[in-house]
């Protein structure tokens, strides 16, 4: 695995960069509250309204099928349009969506229909969203950006917290309240990045078709080796954290632990990856960032193999809150070089390309889980994902030993990253100078 040059350009360096960032975080911050305090209701609801279980599950799955069907798609536009533009307009329709969910409860009116069809609309909305704030997120990094990064890890992290609990109050007063919030939401983010002074508009050298521009999105995360491998670590974790948090519950309610019991299991887990992304900083100021991806790979592995002895809720919970404590900390150096590797035109295509793959293997994971919870024991099952997970760290291991000895071979220097800063060859994981600064979290996903 050799490293193939590729070049960091730097954006323009524009004035109202830390006001324009505060803006995005608190955007940002306000439209996953109230997405996820529907979120956690809408099977709720369409469950009261259809009294079936598997149309509940059908809405879920809508909202997912119209993020992936809409990304290929996202990503190309968010490299094409002005950016604030696309942002506006994807929450505006995500708005929209949810008016429908809110107005047709309250008439009490809602169908099955109705429901799939916002859920589905707010999906590809939601793509739309994401794609552009990715493509524009190396345009707003202020100079501290590793630990604005950080804050967006932290505020993700937050809003996982704290949106479903909002959820569940409103739902108890009255059930298309939380949709409501989700409007307001919706519109106040919308509102709040159309005051982003920043040009968040693709640096385009020439107009090509879409088939083009998604073929070169596709080439470029294929032909950087760290780019490909990202991606592939990425759909990894994804896949085994998906099918880890539904085996615990799973497995907790299969031993007749109350519901509340089950939700504090992701509350801990939660409240983990706020405290890592929080701690991310102070430990890259310490820390080589190669020792924490190679020390955190490995450790996750141990946790779930103790997860194998798990008999009690809580230390599902413990278990799962120190696993999610660490999974940060490789988010924010992964994604940091992603942004610092890939040239303005390309922010969205990549982002796109990445999360639409984790997602799509995230998918099946929930019934892996079920499947293997129903035929084996939890111990043998837990000792099965720490078993993928080993593969995973083992992958990471050896690419990282081969993208450094490639920098090396190219740079003729060692790439190790030690003070954050590293070559510019597309092989260094550490965070680097590019965008204004040593770029680093993940935000996304999402």
């Amino acid at each position: 695995m050799t490293a193939a040059p590729s070049q960091e350009t730097k954006p323009a360096n524009s004035p109202h960069r830390g006001r324009d960032f505060r803006l995005y975080w608190i955007a940002g911050a306000i439209d996953q509250l109230g997405s996820q305090a529907s979120g956690i209701v809408l099977p709720l609801v369409t469950l009261a309204v259809t009294g079936s279980p598997a149309a509940a599950g059908l809405v879920g799955a809508l909202a997912l099928a119209g993020r992936l069907v809409a990304a290929p798609v996202a990503g190309v536009l968010a490299d094409r349009l002005p950016r604030k533009r696309m942002m506006v307009s994807s929450l505006l329709v995500a708005a929209a969506a949810m008016s429908t969910i809110f107005v047709v409860l309250v008439a009490d009116v809602a169908t099955l229909g109705l429901l799939a069809a916002a859920a589905f609309v707010e999906g590809i909305a939601q793509s739309g969203y994401e794609a552009a704030g990715s493509g524009a997120i190396r345009r707003l990094l202020p100079a501290d950006d590793q630990k604005a990064l950080s804050r967006l890890e932290a505020r993700n992290h937050a809003a996982r917290l704290t949106g479903p609990l909002l959820g569940g109050v409103l739902y108890q007063l009255a059930r298309w309240l939380p949709f409501l919030a989700d409007v307001l939401s919706y519109l106040l983010a919308a509102a709040l990045v159309a005051t982003i002074r920043t040009d968040l508009t693709p640096e385009r050298a020439e107009r090509t078709s879409f088939r083009t521009d998604l073929r070169v999105g596709l080439r470029f995360v294929w032909r950087q080796p760290f780019l490909r491998f990202v991606t592939i670590w990425a759909a990894g974790i994804n896949f085994t954290f998906g099918a880890l948090v539904y085996y615990a519950i799973l497995t907790a309610g299969r031993q007749g632990a109350p519901a509340a019991s089950i939700g504090l299991i992701l509350t801990i887990a939660s409240v983990g990856g706020l405290s890592g992304a929080l701690a991310a900083p102070m430990i890259f100021s310490r820390v080589r960032p190669t020792t924490v991806i190679v020390f955190a790979s490995w450790a996750m592995v141990g946790l779930v193999v103790a997860m194998s002895q798990a008999r009690q809720t809580w230390s599902y919970g413990l278990l799962f809150g120190l696993v999610f404590l660490l999974s940060p900390l490789l988010g924010v150096i992964f994604q940091s070089r992603v942004i610092a590797l890939t040239p303005d035109e390309l922010q969205g295509r990549v982002a796109t390309v990445m999360g639409t793959v984790g997602e799509a293997l995230q998918t099946p994971a929930p019934l892996l889980a079920g499947v293997l919870v129903a035929w084996y024991s939890p111990g043998t099952v837990a000792l099965v994902f720490a078993a993928a997970l080993a593969l995973l760290a083992t992958y990471t291991t050896v690419s990282l030993r081969q993208l450094r000895a490639g920098a090396g071979a190219t740079a003729g220097t060692d790439p190790g990253p030690t003070d954050g800063t590293g070559p510019t060859d597309g092989t260094d994981p550490g965070p680097a100078a590019g965008a204004g600064a040593a770029p680093d979290p993940e935000e996304a996903r999402r």
